[in-house]
């Protein structure tokens, strides 16, 4: 019996892991349990991130030298002037 109650737990563990990613939870809980949770935990892991959690990196075009590129901050690698950032909401599209 307590194995059983460890096995769902498990499962239950890799749907909780599948929240950030494209997979659904109670996709993630059916595979766990009829696949084992470490199967699971494997498939999980290797679904896409949702995309609401994936990081991406604008590029900025300075103001001032009109350098243009990927930058971390709001800074111009190669003028240091502050670049002020803003996008348009209506050229975004989900992929």
């Amino acid at each position: 019996m307590i194995y059983f109650i460890i096995y769902i737990v498990l499962a239950l563990l890799v749907a909780l892991v599948s929240l950030t990613k494209r997979i659904g939870f109670a996709e993630s809980v059916f595979i766990s349990l009829f696949l084992t949770p470490v199967v699971g935990l494997i498939i999980v892991l290797k679904a896409k991130n949702n995309i609401l959690t994936r990081h991406y990196k604008m590029k900025h075009t300075c103001s001032e030298c009109g350098n243009q590129g990927v930058q971390e901050h709001n800074i111009c690698s190669h003028c240091g002037h502050e670049i002020e950032v803003s996008f348009d909401v209506s050229k975004l599209s989900i992929a």
